[in-house]
């Protein structure tokens, strides 16, 4: 079955100052995407509060040259470039904690960026900084992902697959064991 602090899809990480457990999506995958795969696994876009989260999440998932999807999203209609930005965990809005890189957000390719990434350790513009962005790009390294609960509490989408291979097996099993029938 599942061990614990671990999952049946995810390598988890444990940050004891917010209690909460962390992972990397896939690679290759645009923020909605990306918080579609969390959702799965009972987890969302991570929702960064304070600057100690902030650098802890980009001292564990940070890679060199890579950005990150973080679960900052900026609602439709909004004021350009820096209003209605939201946590997709449904906390609030951003006016406590921020960690824009200078200038940012600034809807700079023109198109609508209203998706957060957080800098790479080795970005000139501010390593662990964020950055808004379009939705739809595809080289940021993945999102970072946030549960509260235990990984070794499986979700129902987990209790759902745990489930549904118990029964492929049952009925495989059944399928062995039953005795042929007689041929006439």
């Amino acid at each position: 079955m599942l061990a614990s602090g671990s999952s049946a899809f995810a390598d988890w990480t444990y940050n004891p100052s917010t209690g909460h457990w962390y992972d990397l999506t896939p690679t290759g995958l645009t923020w909605t995407q990306a918080e579609d795969w969390a959702a799965k696994h009972g987890a969302h876009l991570v929702t960064i509060n304070n600057a100690a989260e902030n650098a802890w999440v980009l001292a564990q998932f940070g890679v060199s040259g890579q950005g990150l999807w973080i679960g900052l999203y900026q609602l439709p209609g909004s004021t350009e470039p820096a209003g209605g930005w939201t946590w997709v965990s449904g906390g609030a809005k951003v006016d406590g904690y921020s960690n824009w890189a200078p200038g940012e957000p600034n809807q700079y390719t023109g198109s609508p960026e209203d998706c957060a990434t957080m800098y790479a350790p080795d970005n000139a513009n501010g390593p662990g900084k964020w950055n808004d962005d379009q939705c739809f790009i595809l080289y940021i390294l993945g999102g970072v992902i946030e549960r509260e609960l235990d990984p070794a509490i499986p979700t129902v989408s987990e209790w759902g697959l745990v489930v549904m291979t118990l029964l492929t097996l049952t009925a495989g099993t059944i399928i062995l064991v039953r005795p042929r029938r007689a041929r006439r």
